[in-house]
This record gives structure tokens, sequence and C-alpha cells, in this order.
């Protein structure tokens, strides 16, 4: 039986950009998906002009497979689901096989899915009366999913689980809140600022952006090990003189972790200073991780990196550079961790052009970059001594035309 919350059938108003036109029927579900154990079944990507959302389904090698599994102010017969320009996808694939989207600021709802017959299962809001905005889902079990919730509220106590800042504890057979788990801030006038998370053995790392509440102040990277079973903060690790860090990167061997930092942004230039950007290399083995080496990425392309970052395979990560001094557009790379060597593979002629990435290292070795200038998935192999060999663009959204943004995993 298919069960929608009233609550989010209330708030999920269509927000298309004027003179657009209605959205096409659904090109519907698909068959497969992960195991959860080995490879992935596809990718889920976002194709957005920011005021319209649109969903694909894709292969591993970015083939689409539905190219508008779901998409703003569309509908089916006695349901109502609509999706506002600001929706992203969980970067872990979910176990459970289903396809999550999380639409954040101003609407601020989980929405599950059925893969194979795109129907909606359920809606659940997850703000509480204030703008919760958030960022990542994952899995930790049969029935629990945890959801980073990048806003604090300034005034909480009105509703249960109104606090904010925080990881949601989700039952994901009632689709209901189960729980919070409070995240910490010592430094007066930062919020913790929680974003992007990883499963690193029994633990969910969690990547805290520690900014204040106007964006003024931010503090130096963080990440942190939750456990799920005990339900609070276990260690914390915090990466010295570097800011602005994403969600870390788990390697193909589960032994080592990559997180890109991408800096403090200069309200006054519109740039990020390089001098407090790079990716760090950290050993997964040890808890908490301890750090092995900085790559100096940002140096060596006088531009600051991405916060996005993938294992193309053990040795090799794929990344992107923010444009500024180095070049006028985004610029995608491949470094190796080895020798620190960096490799430009595509440069954008426009900033704020390339979103998402995706690997699928033993699983067909493919590497994904979502390119909104060229409307396209830029695609590279992975070849047996580490190079990615450039292969064809691949057009994600041929319904509505919609350029690609976030890659999540399926």
């Amino acid at each position: 039986m298919v069960k929608i919350s009233l609550s989010a059938i209330a708030i999920s108003i269509p927000l298309l950009g004027c003179n657009v036109d209605s959205p096409p029927p659904s090109t519907g579900g698909v068959h497969g998906g992960g195991d959860g154990d080995a490879c992935e079944g596809g990718v889920v990507i976002v194709t957005s002009d920011y005021q319209s959302t649109n969903i694909a389904v894709s292969e591993l090698d970015g083939t689409t497979l539905s190219p508008s599994f779901v998409s703003s102010g569309a509908a089916k017969p006695g349901l109502s689901l609509a999706l506002s320009g600001d929706v992203d996808v969980p970067r872990a694939a979910p176990p459970s096989g289903r396809v999550v989207l999380l639409d954040r600021f101003g609407t601020n709802v989980i929405t599950w899915m059925d893969l194979e017959t795109a129907e909606v299962l359920a809606q659940l809001p997850v703000g509480q009366g204030f703008e919760s905005n958030p960022q990542d889902y994952i899995e930790v079990g049969a029935d629990r999913a945890l959801v980073s919730r990048y806003g604090s509220n300034p005034t909480p106590g009105v509703e249960p689980f109104d606090e904010g800042g925080d990881l949601l504890i989700v039952d994901t057979k009632e689709y209901s809140i189960a729980g919070r788990i409070a995240l910490p801030e010592e430094e007066e006038g930062l919020l913790p600022r929680p974003s992007g998370m990883a499963r690193i053995g029994d633990d969910v790392v969690v990547s805290l952006g520690r900014l204040a509440a106007d964006l003024s102040t931010a503090g130096e990277g963080r990440f942190v090990g939750v456990s799920p079973e005990q339900g609070a903060v276990t260690w914390t690790v915090d990466v010295q003189g570097l800011y602005g860090c994403g969600r870390l990167a788990v390697s193909p061997s589960g032994e080592r972790l990559a997180v890109a930092c991408s800096s403090r942004f200069n309200a006054e230039t519109m740039e990020y200073d390089p001098a407090t950007s790079d990716i760090v290399i950290y050993d997964a083995r040890t808890s908490p991780p301890e750090e092995i080496k900085r790559l100096g990425v940002a140096r060596a392309l006088g531009a600051a990196v991405q916060p996005t970052l993938a294992f193309a395979s053990e040795d090799v990560l794929l990344g992107t550079a923010y444009a500024g001094s180095a070049s006028a557009g985004d610029r995608a790379f491949s470094v190796s961790i080895a020798t620190g060597e960096v490799t430009t593979l595509a440069l954008a002629t426009q900033a704020y052009a390339f979103g998402g990435v995706h690997c699928s290292p033993g699983c067909g070795d493919v590497c994904l970059l979502s390119d909104a200038e060229k409307n396209k998935l830029r695609r590279w192999k992975v070849a047996a001594n580490g190079a990615l060999e450039p292969l064809e663009d691949a057009t994600v959204d041929t319904e509505i035309g919609l350029p690609p943004r976030g890659i999540g995993g399926l």
C-alpha cells in the first residue's frame, strides 16, 4: 500500500519557473538496483535550473535508463508529489534499493520512491518549524536511517526534534522521526552545520561545516564519527589549517579516506583562498582516522578545490577546482595519492559549472562528472595504470532538458 504524509502534501507545492511548460509524464522506473554489498545498481542524477528539478536514473557508466523518473510538478493518480528547485540525493547507495530525494531549503522534506514503479512510498517533513535544510541521508539498518540537518533553529522548544544542527534518526518502515543525535560545537558563535556522511565500519562519519548563523565566520575543518548503535558522537577529527571540508570519500579497499577542503569564501573577491584548501588522506583502519598526508592540490593548481571527491581507484582521486585566478571556469582533475601528480581532465568557461562526481572502481571503472555548462555528463574510463581516459559525453535529461547537478548512488 502506498503511504504518504498529509502534512507533506500540504507543503509540496510545485515550484516551476515562469513560462515553463508542464513536465512530461514520468518515464517510469527501472529494474534492478544494488544489493548493498557489491556493485551499485546505477546512479540517480539530479538535473536542475534551481527553479525546476528533474530526477533521472542511469547505469554506472552514465547510460540513461529513465530520463525523467520524477520531476517538479509531476503527479500520478491519487498522489501529489512536487519538488522544489533545491533537491539532492544521497551519495551513499541506500541498501534498501529505494530512491531517496532530499528537498532542501524552503521545503525540508525527505521523499522515498520505489525504483521499479517510480511510485511515491512516503514523504516526511524534517523541518519541525524551521529551515532544517537536510543535506544527506544514510541507511544504518533495515528500518533506520540518519539525516543530516544543516540548519539550526534559533528558537527551539516549540515542536519535538526542532533543534537542528544534528542528525535525525528516521524510522524507514513507519516513515517517522525516531530521535536525534546532537552534534558538538564548542566555539562561541559557530554552528555545527553537518553535511555529507559516509559509512566506515560500524561508524557514520559526518562532515561539519562549522559556520556562524550569518556565514560570516568559519571554523577549521572537522568531521566526527557517530555510532548508530550508541546514538552519539564517539570521536572527532580536526583538519587543522583547512576550511570548508566536504564529505569523506572511502577507497575501494575501505582502508583510506580522502577529504577535500575548499577554504573560506571571500565575499569581496568572490573567490576561495587556495592557501587554506587541499585534499587530505587518512588511514581508515585507525579510530579515529589518522592523517597520512596532504596532497598540495590547491597549491599545484593555483585554485581552491571543491568539496566533492571520488576514488577512481585505490591510488587515484577525481576532483574539481573552483574558477579563480588560475582559470576562468571550473577545472576537473585527477590526482595520484602516491606521487601527488595532478592531471587536468576538463575545463569549463564558467564558474560553478561542475557539480557531482561519481566513480565505480571495480564495477565498470567509469567516472562521471556533471557539467551544467555543456548539459552533459563528462565520462572517463579508468585504465589499468590509473589514468582517466575520456569517453563520449552523455546526455542525461532528454525529456525536459535541465542540466545535470548532483549524482548519488543506487
